[in-house]
């Protein structure tokens, strides 16, 4: 390949789950969309199949694929254009939130939906068509008027609702299977004041009642409401916040985020690994915390932290996604299961926020009103007794809510049989016609792909 690209030896790589990994054969971080479409067709021409790459944020092996070139995306980050009078923004895949956000703000504009920490790459939030917190707008697929894909043969095409219809869906959604998102054309909201109006705290049973007819009403003017369970799921609280009437002004400075201090968090977390008593302690901690009053903007309130604590590197995620009138249903369930594991699987939180409903993407997790449970494990990975307790704990988990009518967050998993990935998504039939359809030689692949695609 006589290129100005280099491809890095064969090395072992992971994601932020470390818990799948592969040898791929070369790593390549393109700068330029040249560079990009002279790797494409690299592969092409030597049969070598490609992974996607932006901050390796999964914890599914999403981002690599055994024997593969993964290219990193970091170095196409540029904004492109931006239009304040039609609110429209396009920047280059790899570009992270943070760079978004330092020309967004100052203009008063935002993204409807973005994930906890600035650090993602805009590819990557495409690929998993992230959520966020957001009530009042549903996951990315909404903001997004079009996208630049490169297909397999190094060819870009245009990709929007009313061209190349098909592959909009797809790819939205699709974690990279279907080629290379090259730039994304967003469409902005005004960035506006949220305030914390109040927190509820309550049993399970009444709170998960309360918070639903909290969501349900005036979901416009009600930018984010999303609460805890403690560890069991007997009690819980949630946080409202509501948007201000008047505008933000002047330096934006002085609208700071509240946000839990980053060493205290690391010590807090190390404390609650080391000793039970601080993890029973630690959903009472939270809730005290969280009566703080705070007026921020909202595309800041969105975040949790710009950057993740260090600690996060060994924790877990998982999210399960289960209509609203299921729920509670889902919740006594799921606080039995976690019971039951408590001694193997300690967590730190049960967090839950709503999902406004959207079809639009192909794969999509919430096809009704629904709402996510995101349990947080003090995870062990390198342990082989909690690997397969946690397995057992996430079957169990997966079952759960598939009978609760839920699905599961891709981004997160890599647990559920082939049996349980086809019932929370039936879709994937389609999926994988569509995707041999664009690319016949299934160039495009990574290690989820090669799990389930089978």
């Amino acid at each position: 390949m006589a290129s100005k690209t280099e491809l890095v030896p064969a090395r072992t790589v992971s994601d932020w789950g470390r818990m799948q990994r592969a040898t791929v054969k070369n790593v390549a971080r393109p700068g330029t969309e040249a560079e990009l479409q002279e790797i494409i067709r690299y592969a092409a021409g030597n049969r070598l199949k490609v992974s996607l790459r932006g901050a390796g944020h999964s914890a599914g092996g999403q981002s690599f694929c055994r024997d593969g070139i993964m290219i990193d995306m970091r170095d196409l980050n540029r904004i492109l254009e931006l239009d304040r009078n039609k609110r429209t923004v396009r920047v280059q895949a790899g570009a992270d939130w943070k760079v978004l956000t330092k020309v967004l703000e100052p203009a008063g504009l935002a993204i409807t939906t973005k994930q906890e920490f600035d650090t993602f790459t805009v590819g990557g939030s495409v690929a998993a068509n992230v959520h966020g917190k957001s009530i009042d707008y549903g996951p990315l697929i909404e903001s997004i008027l079009s996208f630049r894909l490169m297909r397999p043969d190094g060819e870009v095409v245009c990709v929007s609702r009313e061209e190349n219809a098909e592959l909009f869906r797809a790819a939205i959604g699709g974690y990279g299977l279907f080629g290379v998102v090259v730039d994304v054309t967003f469409q902005l909201v005004e960035d506006r004041l949220v305030e914390k109006s109040e927190v509820v705290f309550m049993n399970v049973e009444p709170l998960v009642a309360s918070y639903i007819d909290r969501v349900s009403k005036d979901r416009r003017n009600l930018p984010l409401c999303y609460g805890f369970f403690d560890s069991q799921c007997e009690r819980g609280f949630y946080v409202t916040y509501v948007y201000r009437a008047e505008r933000p002004t002047g330096n934006l400075d002085r609208y700071e985020r509240d946000e839990p201090n980053q060493v205290l968090f690391n010590f807090f977390v190390l404390l609650q690994r080391a000793f039970g008593f601080v993890r029973r302690l630690a959903f009472h901690l939270m809730w005290v915390g969280s009566g703080k009053s705070e007026i921020t903007l909202r595309s800041r309130r969105l975040l949790l932290w710009d950057h993740a604590p260090s600690s996060f590197e060994n924790l877990l995620l998982q999210k399960y996604f289960v209509p609203a009138a299921n729920f509670l249903s889902f919740v006594r369930r799921a606080g039995a299961i976690f019971k039951k594991y408590q001694d193997d699987l300690p967590l730190i939180t049960n967090h839950f926020r709503f999902v406004p409903k959207s079809s639009e993407a192909l794969m999509s997790f919430a096809r009704d009103d629904s709402i996510c449970l995101i349990p947080c494990y003090l995870a062990d990975k390198g342990n082989p007794t909690w690997l397969r307790k946690l397995e057992q704990a996430t079957g169990e988990l997966l079952e759960a809510c598939l009978e609760c009518g839920g699905r599961y967050y891709l981004t997160f998993d890599i647990i559920a049989s082939q049996e349980q990935f086809r019932r929370a998504y039936p879709q994937w039939t389609e999926f994988v016609a569509l995707k041999r359809k664009y690319d016949p030689g299934e160039m495009f692949s990574s290690h989820f792909y090669e799990k389930y695609a089978c």
